[in-house]
């Protein structure tokens, strides 16, 4: 008898926890795409907010884009979703700029000059993230699938203001990259 109450208790007990498993629920959606600032200008907030600490922040931008360089994962054009070979992530890389400027002697005339330079990591100051959400109802856990990431630089005008935030490239981390609209 003690035997088959064992059983029955292992049985029951394995059942519970199969069907209360930490699976990722039900499909909020197929993706959601949102910007992620690494270093907040505001100096007024919290140290966390909108914000990771130096070494932890230069660690992850560096693994982004090694992972990119080395071919780890795939890459692929933000507009074209074309997949980019290794001299066009390279090219990302370089950044080539008109600026129109005065000389500064009379008769203080306008130029147009070239500046090319390499890309820094620290130039990077936020991700754009493309992801799958899932909503398990049993706990209201929601799990994040991250598909894609995207490396933002951000972008001035002549005059020193921020223009916005230029993608490099979106790195893929699953198969079915670029996903097809509905």
């Amino acid at each position: 008898m003690k035997k088959l109450t064992f059983i029955f208790l292992l049985i029951t007990t394995g059942t519970l926890l199969i069907s209360c498993g930490s699976g990722k629920g039900e499909l909020l959606t197929e993706r959601i795409q949102y910007d992620v600032t690494l270093k907040s200008p505001e100096t007024d907030l919290a140290w966390w907010v909108q914000n990771l600490e130096g070494p932890k922040r230069e660690k992850l931008v560096q693994a982004v884009i090694t992972s990119a360089r080395e071919g780890k994962v795939k890459v692929y054009d933000v507009m074209t979703n074309k997949q980019l070979s290794a001299g066009e992530i390279l090219e990302r890389g370089t950044r080539t700029e008109l600026l129109t400027l005065q000389r500064p002697f009379e008769p203080y005339e306008n130029y147009d000059t070239v500046i090319k330079r390499d890309l820094q990591l620290s130039d990077i100051s936020r991700l754009r993230f493309l992801e799958e959400w899932y909503l398990n109802q049993d706990n209201g856990k929601i799990t994040k699938k991250v598909i894609a990431v995207c490396p933002l630089v951000e972008s001035y005008t002549e005059t020193g203001e921020l223009r916005g935030y230029q993608p490099l490239f979106w790195l893929s981390f699953v198969r079915r990259f670029p996903l097809s609209g509905k």
